[in-house]
């Protein structure tokens, strides 16, 4: 029997008003009803409680090879908790045009826990957070060489007005930490699939790595 490939939804936004961990939790209850429980164990990890520190490794990580050489006990813990995973989905939020510098920090402490490793990029923003995917993609692909999946879902908010700055009511409960109902449904009608679709390829990459 096939052992089940472990993949870590990483929740990229520390903000307190947050809806990272509520799109973490839709994402994979959509998984789990899908292609998952036979093929895959998805865990949430949340960045904010690991209690990162701003980079001040004295050795960039790409030569530490060994994780118990980083310096900072916090970083040492995040290393090694994601190298237990074989793939991860990235979710992540739009701030001015690219990822929050929290995710950025958290992904500069890494390289060997997860290089060579497949990813899937999940963001969202007024337009899917279209700039914060087209960036994750190079930071990870180009950077970290990480095996990026083709397909990145981006989640839109609803009712998006052009005549008023392409706000909405989605977006402005978004920002007080909510996702309403109708918003979880309307991605359930435009973004299901390419989750499940790209989830799929996601795995894939985790059995080549094998």
């Amino acid at each position: 029997m096939t052992a089940l490939r472990k993949i870590a939804l990483v929740v990229g936004s520390t903000r307190p008003t947050r809806i990272g961990p509520q799109i973490a939790t839709w994402v994979s209850s959509i998984l789990k009803s899908g292609i998952a429980e036979s093929q895959a164990q998805y865990t949430v990890l949340d960045i904010a409680q690991f209690n990162l520190p701003s980079f001040s490794e004295p050795t960039v990580p790409r030569f530490v090879k060994d994780l118990d050489q980083f310096s900072n006990p916090e970083a040492k813990t995040w290393n090694k908790e994601i190298a237990k995973y074989d793939g991860y989905i990235i979710i992540s939020p739009e701030y001015l045009e690219s990822i929050p510098g929290t995710l950025k920090n958290a992904i500069d402490l890494l390289f060997h826990a997860w290089t060579g490793k497949p990813a899937l990029i999940v963001t969202y923003g007024v337009f899917g957070g279209a700039y914060a995917n087209q960036h994750l993609r190079q930071i990870l692909g180009e950077g970290v060489g990480m095996k990026v999946v083709d397909i990145s879902p981006k989640l839109e908010f609803p009712g998006r007005d052009e005549l008023k700055n392409n706000t909405s009511p989605a977006l402005f409960e978004a920002t007080k930490g909510t996702v309403s109902k109708d918003t979880l449904s309307f991605w359930e009608t435009t973004n299901s699939k390419d989750i499940v679709e790209g989830t799929k390829e996601l795995l894939k990459l985790t059995k080549s790595e094998t």
